[in-house]
């Protein structure tokens, strides 16, 4: 730890202190090991209560969600409808933070080409690249996961160093924090079964790397024991697991209470009706639920489960409409009545979720002092014989109880495609959705997500629609998630987002305006970036630079992008990573 103490898990969140997700993942090419993860058969209950009993769980369908149909033929309170643009319009009009010195502009300039960084051939799988001054010395590096390696450039497009992990690739993005006493900020990543933790330099540090189960395609940080330190938390990728949650102090040891299965100290033998199964993509959020102190750990799997546990290891309990004592046994039925029962009686007809893409994020949205979880799930028929039923976005607190306007959750039905693999090392949308205050004139924050229909949706904290753009027509163009900053200084955050494609010369780097409007869009190379891209002020200029990693190197030549947006300023980024920050929690703060 450098004596000036600080807290870089921050960095992507530092406009705002100045302001105001196959459906079971592609296998790798250069690794060795089977990758491709099992699609489980939902079990579970079969009896319970029929009736709620002094219980809040929101409200019926009065909330506005969309149950069939266009997304685009939605509109909700003042939004009106345009079907031909594939778009609602209303919200994204307030300003939602503090505005840049002068004002800024209503004008988004072009993005132009600041940096090209070059190394190898490795591809990029899932991991969003990191910008930190990661020894000290006022300047930022670029850390960005490819292939098997870390590789750090300097804010002038040098390399500067580059690690390769022993077992195989790296799918997560990489954790850059104040995790040890080293100089310096340190690198956290997972590479099939292994964790690591680098120091500021490259080189790994004592007790790492660990290992655990493989493959570990979810990575996370938060202090899970309340200790004042950072602890490191991961999730295996495969099916029938034991635990689907571990973490490691910076030391590599385990965290007390961890695996919380393994510990005994789950609470799931109190019923045995904890269902368990892999996380293939990310599927992890920490922060505090609870109000004790400690961060909390949530991790949807492979089925219509979701565990959310406390930094104790013990899993929460159900809330009491359900069958069941732990959350993890709670199946998202989306008729709350046969989620109370934990069945349907025509699972042909019954809608529910499946968590296998998942990452969650944790955020009070309507400002109530409640922090919430969020979950974005692809939905399928609960007899799992009709999977292709768009994506639903799940609103509910740490003991599985839905929140206002999120009963039933806010169903995208349409299909275009996104829940398999597309082959070639081209993966499934990942099914994530990014949190911030987006429109100003809104209570609460705004939820962006992209469905399996080829748009872009926004959803306000009531869970009503506020729009969907299209952004392609072509079932093998997807994109990895969305992140949301202000690139013009006027306090009105812009959403940004690149797209990958199964063929050449399809992919774009997109901005939309809050209001779903495209704002540019600029041709990427080759199969595009399957990485969320990063927004941060790279060069020390003040504006907002853009990183993109492609998924496929020209050796040598080129493997990241960096764009520069002309009159931007760092006034305002509210989700400017993948997974919020650098911590890769999914937490608002």
């Amino acid at each position: 730890m450098t004596t000036t103490q600080r807290r870089p898990w921050l960095l992507g969140w530092f406009a705002i202190a100045a302001a105001c997700a196959g459906d079971s993942g592609e296998g790798d090419s250069t690794a060795t090991g089977a990758t491709a993860g099992t699609t489980s058969a939902t079990s579970g209950p079969t009896s319970g209560p029929t009736s709620a009993s002094g219980e809040t769980v929101g409200t019926s369908d009065t909330a506005g969600t969309t149950t069939g149909g266009s997304m685009g033929t939605t509109s909700m309170g003042s939004a009106s409808t345009d079907p031909s643009a594939g778009t609602t319009t209303g919200g994204g009009s307030g300003v939602a933070c503090e505005a840049a010195p002068g004002g800024g502009s209503a004008e988004v300039a072009a993005p132009t080409l600041l940096l090209t960084l070059a190394d190898r051939w490795e591809e990029g799988w899932l991991g969003s690249p990191a910008v930190a001054d990661l020894d000290g010395d006022g300047a930022n590096e670029v850390i960005v996961p490819r292939g098997n390696a870390i590789l750090v450039w300097g804010e002038d497009g040098t390399l500067r160093w580059k690690t390769a992990a022993a077992g195989g690739r790296i799918w997560a993005s990489p954790v850059v924090a104040d995790l040890h006493a080293s100089p310096g900020l340190e690198v956290a990543f997972a590479a099939r079964e292994q964790l690591y933790l680098l120091a500021a330099d490259g080189s790994t540090l004592p007790g790492f790397p660990v290992s655990w189960e493989d493959e570990l395609r979810s990575l996370a940080a938060g202090d899970v024991d309340g200790d004042g330190d950072l602890d490191l938390v991961v999730a295996p990728a495969h099916g029938g697991p034991t635990d689907v949650m571990h973490a490691f102090t910076a030391q590599g040891t385990p965290v007390a209470g961890f695996p919380p299965n393994q510990a005994g100290v789950s609470g799931c033998d109190g019923d045995d009706k904890c269902y368990l199964a892999g996380c293939y993509d990310q599927n992890l959020a920490v922060g505090d639920l609870d109000g004790d102190g400690k961060a909390d750990v949530v991790a949807p799997h492979d089925n219509a489960y979701t565990s959310i546990h406390k930094g104790s290891g013990e899993a929460f309990d159900a809330a009491p409409i359900f069958p069941v004592m732990k959350t993890p046994g709670i199946r998202y039925l989306h008729d709350l009545a046969e989620a109370m029962m934990g069945y349907a009686e025509d699972e042909e007809s019954a809608l529910q979720a499946h968590f296998t893409n998942t990452p969650p994020a944790i955020a009070d949205i309507d400002g109530d002092g409640q922090r919430e979880v969020l979950l974005l799930a692809s939905v399928q028929n609960a007899a799992q014989t009709d999977r292709e039923k768009g994506v639903a976005l799940w609103v509910v607190g740490h003991d599985g109880a839905r929140r206002p306007g999120f009963d039933p959750p806010v169903h995208a039905p349409d299909y275009l495609s996104g829940l398999w693999d597309y082959g070639d090392n081209i993966v499934a949308i990942t099914n994530q959705v990014s949190v911030a205050d987006v429109d100003g004139d809104l209570a609460g924050l705004e939820m962006v997500f992209a469905g399996f229909d080829g748009r872009i949706h926004m959803v306000s904290a009531a869970g009503a629609l506020l729009w969907s753009r299209e952004y392609t027509t072509d079932p093998g163009v997807a994109t990895g998630g969305v992140v949301i900053g202000d690139l013009s200084g006027d306090g009105r955050p812009e959403i940004v987002f690149a797209t990958y494609s199964t063929a050449d010369d399809q992919g774009a780097l997109f901005i939309l305006a809050g209001d779903g409007a495209v704002l540019h869009e600029l041709p990427l190379p080759r199969r595009g970036a399957m990485p969320v891209p990063t927004l941060a002020d790279v060069d020390g200029d003040g504006a907002v630079e853009i990183v993109v990693s492609l998924k496929d190197a020209e050796d040598k030549v080129e493997s990241v992008r960096v764009y520069t947006v002309p009159g931007s300023a760092t006034n305002c980024l509210p989700w400017p990573t993948a997974r919020a920050n650098l911590l890769r929690s999914g937490l608002v703060p």
